[in-house]
């Protein structure tokens, strides 16, 4: 492999940016093999090493750590490029995998990590190249692991200090662009959800069966509401006003109704689940059904879902949280289950240098009526920080969506739930939600968090999907996360594959129409039906898919294929005039096509505003058919990427781009599997890094946005409000405007050459602002 670093040099002639580069010649030498052990530090699972090879070997399921450099080798604020090659010695399989991390030497879990990237060994030499930037933080390590059942080589290891340089190119008041961009995404297409048909009136009162303010539970009193409802064809189903406690263990079950109201009368329904596999509402095979008017809460009383808590005493192996908002916090046998850092200010999770922490079932102890011992390394957890700890994790989702058309949800309040707020999953075509809000009750206090995971998550679709006027705040994961799932399979026979899957509901059934797309997504030209599935190994999770037709061969020194199974298509999706607010995780993460997001405000979540994507792992989820023919247009977009949430070491407000093998990944496909993104006349304020990351894409415009940055950050990246674009072809930057600001020292965009083809950047300008005459004071 050649080995050198490109030079970013920019040449403008008329509209285009041309991309030139050069081979560097004062690129340093970090290192070379693996023969110093004063820079680097092996792990146990290391069976020889020599100046050119590390042969690891690894049976455990888990994780192990093979080699690290020690404190000092990498510096910061500095480029590096590594490269080897790498093959596996023992059977193949997917359960042993290489990782690369570059990640704080005082530091074990993956919470700070600036770049984690898998590599699946196989018997013959593969070459690998990984870029990387690190920040100021001075004890960055680059380092090597292994994952389950592995026997390996490591070879020609080299890692070199770069000396890339990044110039401005986008200069002050340039010319409008007044060409044509060419191809112009639409969006989605307007179009209508019916609501039930009103031939008739025929309603029934749950009060009837009864649904009582005065009962331990009300879940058997609204089901045999329901099925009466169901028999004999009633129309309507009212509620009278009042709070209900929900506690069966059990769902609040419509299914197949037709043309059917559920008016819930603005009543509160009160849920406390202690089994973590139940939902509360489940919604399956109905039509034209409207549910409105009513509102969605959990027993706090019984059990707080998250509390605020102050780091008051740190220790070997211990911390000490107070929960400063109880004088006596009431559950005892308190759940620890996720630590985020939080943001008084904002009242949100996700700082600057923040921390997140996940937990099984820590040791605890109280040391009094509001301060508890959790036992565990707090590695950067000091006195006085402040974290949002969670006592739920996922669980009981609110409403479970399956395979319904033309549902409309109206007018609810979901104040809180034990897992996701809504899921929809199946063949869920034509729905709307409403004035939907998903966040605690305004001025009740102690109520740190609304769902415990995703505000809204689509596992498979049919599209049609409408989202407007709703509000998506405070929970534990994605405000709203659109996709389908897809597989990864290798050829086993000329009509078979075999696939692996720990979710056994992402199998495809006989029948199934699936596409087969090669690693990189690009297509083979064949989609056929399944003829066969079977078993092959239960305990491994592993299966084989036979098909009718002789199947393509992989492209070469590839695994295996991507199969898309086309019965299921996320499409047509309209999200306007929402708020998504203060969440952990993404505010949208977007994996569908004809998709039109305009006039929402996104402020303050923890790992960016917008993610369009579509990935592959081995061991985990695949997830996405692409994403094309998006518009997103004038949207605030406010501090968002809180919690400065990098990709291949750069921070950023929006994602574009693949993940291959793990999630995330420094490798992105050359074919552009995300096309046809449009961004017009949105205002991006308070970034914490980049406006956008920019990958696997083709045909992406930024035109007539605005940036605005009048906050200084604890961490002030010299890239704030620029652009990265690497693998990628036709990308318009043009006609933007940047408010003059100190906190903006230049507004690049940025290129990896070799693999960026036709970038064209013009008309950005940078204003000036308007002094202010105050008059005699």
């Amino acid at each position: 492999m050649k080995l050198f670093c490109f030079k970013w040099k920019i040449l403008i002639v008329l509209h285009t940016v041309w991309v030139t580069y050069s081979a560097m010649t004062g690129d340093k030498i970090v290192l070379n093999g693996f023969h110093d052990p004063v820079q680097i530090e092996f792990g146990n699972n290391v069976k020889s090493r020599t100046g050119e090879i590390l042969s690891v070997a690894s049976s455990q399921t888990g994780w192990a750590r093979l080699a690290r450099t020690r404190p000092g080798v990498l510096k910061p604020n500095t480029d590096y490029l590594a490269t080897f090659r790498y093959r596996r010695n023992n059977e193949f399989n997917f359960s042993g995998f290489l990782y690369i991390l570059v990640r704080p030497y005082s530091v074990e879990n993956a919470d700070s990590d600036l770049l984690y990237s898998g590599f699946l060994p196989q018997d013959e030499y593969r070459e690998a190249e990984i870029r990387f930037r690190t920040d100021n933080r001075r004890d960055w390590a680059f380092q090597i692991h292994s994952w389950g059942n592995l026997d390996a080589e490591i070879a020609d290891f080299k890692l070199v200090e770069c000396t890339d340089k990044l110039i401005d190119v986008i200069p002050g008041g340039s010319t409008p662009f007044v060409g044509d961009p060419g191809n112009l995404p639409s969006g989605a297409k307007e179009f209508e959800i019916e609501r039930p048909r009103t031939g008739r009136t025929l309603i029934v009162n749950a009060s009837e069966f009864g649904l009582n303010e005065t009962n331990a539970d009300n879940i058997e009193a609204l089901n045999r509401a329901v099925e009466h409802c169901r028999k004999i064809g009633a129309t309507e189903l009212i509620v009278p006003p009042g709070t209900y406690r929900m506690t069966a263990q059990t769902p609040v079950l419509f299914r197949n109704l037709t043309d059917f109201e559920f008016d819930g009368g603005g009543a509160t329904f009160l849920f406390y689940r202690h089994d973590d596999n139940v939902v509360n509402w489940k919604v399956k095979d109905c039509e034209r059904i409207f549910l409105h008017n009513f509102n969605m809460d959990w027993d706090w009383e019984r059990e707080p879902l998250a509390s605020l808590v102050e780091a008051v005493e740190v220790g070997t192996g211990y911390v000490d949280f107070k929960f400063f908002e109880y004088e006596r916090f009431p559950k005892r046998d308190v759940k620890v289950r996720l630590l985020s850092s939080y943001d008084p200010v904002a009242a949100a999770v996700g700082t600057e240098g923040g921390i997140t922490t996940g937990f099984s079932k820590p040791k605890t102890k109280w040391l009094s009526a509001n301060v508890l011992r959790v036992n565990f390394q707090p590695k950067g957890i000091k006195p006085g920080d402040l974290f949002r700890m969670q006592h739920r994790y996922y669980g009981n989702d609110g409403f479970l969506l399956d395979n319904n058309r033309h549902l409309t949800m109206a007018d609810i309040n979901l104040y809180a739930c034990a897992g996701m707020g809504i899921r929809a999953i199946g063949h869920q075509k034509y729905w709307h939600l409403l004035r939907v809000k998903i966040a605690p009750p305004a001025g009740v206090p102690r109520r740190p968090i609304s769902v415990t995971a995703d505000h809204c998550h689509v596992n498979r679709s049919n599209g049609f999907i409408k989202i407007e006027e709703c509000e998506f705040g405070f929970g534990a994961d994605d405000c709203l996360n659109i996709h389908d799932l897809s597989l990864v399979a290798v050829k086993n026979g000329t009509h078979s594959v075999k696939v692996y899957s720990n979710w056994a509901d992402r199998i495809p059934e006989s029948g199934a129409e699936i596409e087969f797309r090669h690693t990189d997504y690009s297509p083979t030209g064949i989609t056929a039906p399944v003829k066969t599935v079977k078993v092959l190994d239960k305990v491994r999770q592993t299966y084989e898919l036979v098909f009718d037709r002789e199947l393509p061969e992989p492209l070469a020194e590839e695994v295996g294929f991507i199969l898309f199974d086309r019965s299921y298509d996320s499409r047509n999706i309209i999200i306007r005039n929402n708020r998504f607010h203060r969440n952990r995780a993404r505010g949208l993460l977007l994996l569908a096509r004809d998709i039109t997001i305009e006039n929402n405000s996104f402020y303050h979540n923890e790992m960016g505003a917008l993610k369009f994507e579509t990935g592959y792992t081995l061991n985990q989820w695949s997830e996405g058919y692409g994403a094309s023919n998006i518009v997103v247009r004038n949207n605030l977009f406010e501090a968002v990427n809180s919690g400065e949430i990098k990709n291949d070491g750069w921070v950023r407000d929006v994602f574009l781009g693949s993940y291959v093998v793990t999630d995330p990944s420094t490798r992105h496909t050359d074919y552009p599997v995300i096309r046809d993104i449009l961004f017009e006349g949105n205002t991006f304020r308070e970034s914490f890094g980049l406006v956008a990351f920019i990958s696997s894409a083709e045909n992406v415009i930024f035109r007539n946005n605005k940036f605005s940055n009048t906050t200084r950050r604890r961490n002030p990246l010299p890239y704030r409000s620029n652009f990265f674009v690497t693998a990628s072809r036709n990308i318009w930057i043009i006609n933007n405007q940047y408010m003059a600001s100190p906190y903006t020292r230049n507004p690049n965009v940025l290129v990896t050459p070799a693999s960026v083809k036709n970038v064209i950047v013009q008309g950005n300008h940078v204003v000036q602002p308007k002094s202010v005459n105050r008059g005699i004071q």
